[in-house]
């Protein structure tokens, strides 16, 4: 059985809208309990007034970081982090929000001690950020609105979307009959691809966008509650 994620947020207030905080901390929420939660930034400048307007009803610790370097708050963040990462055993994940890639060698520290990495930013997010957490989380996928029952008709994103399918089914285990199972099939894309998530090809879970390609592939279930799912792709595609 999986352990339960007990997080720790550090929020770079400098990098990230406080305008997103109720639908990151929900997104979170969906992986674990919160047990720490603190934003950083320079409180002393106007470019901070929005967040000080949140934390008037958010309870979050507020933690000051006067500007006296281009990554001021980015070290401070880091330091922290692996800080209480050696002090606090409590807590065995971290979600790092921030769209600075600077931050990917906390990411990897902290794999190193065995603590798990979720990392939320923004789409235009450096890869080598993305990649070195164990799973990250576009901000731009959390806000989205519109209606995710339909295949997203973008070329590159439909070509994305094969190659990432491709690469899960290459390297999934196979049953004696050929099927993969569904479980097996997600992680070995997460491993691979820690940004990859079904909502940004308009779909809200991994299943219903497989799914949408039963021309491609045979989809089949077994008995137990919740069911346990196999893929196979077929000889003779429609």
């Amino acid at each position: 059985m999986e352990m339960e994620k007990k997080y720790a947020v550090f929020i770079d207030g400098d990098n990230i809208s406080p305008e997103y905080l109720d639908e990151i901390m929900s997104e979170i929420s969906k992986n674990g309990i919160i047990l720490i939660k603190r934003v950083y930034g320079d409180w002393t400048t106007s470019h901070m007034n929005s967040w000080k307007e949140k934390i008037q009803n958010f309870p979050i610790r507020v933690f000051q970081q006067s500007r006296n370097g281009p990554n001021a708050t980015d070290n401070t963040i880091i330091m922290d982090a692996i800080e209480l990462a050696l002090l606090n055993k409590d807590v065995n994940a971290f979600c790092i929000v921030s769209t600075d890639a600077d931050y990917y060698s906390l990411a990897l520290r902290l794999r190193e001690n065995g603590k798990y990495v979720l990392g939320i930013g923004k789409e235009e997010s450096k890869t080598i950020w993305q990649n070195s957490c164990d799973e990250f989380i576009k901000i731009e996928n959390i806000l989205k609105e519109d209606d995710l029952s339909n295949i997203d008709t973008n070329v590159n994103k439909n070509q994305e979307l094969m190659e990432i399918i491709e690469y899960g089914l290459k390297n999934s285990k196979r049953n004696e009959d050929g099927w993969i199972s569904f479980a097996d099939f997600g992680s070995i894309i997460k491993a691979k691809y820690p940004s990859f998530d079904p909502r940004t090809y308009s779909s809200p879970k991994l299943l219903p966008l497989i799914e949408k390609y039963k021309n491609i592939f045979h989809i089949n279930k077994d008995d137990r509650f919740p069911p346990n799912y196999w893929l196979k792709e077929k000889q003779n595609k429609e």
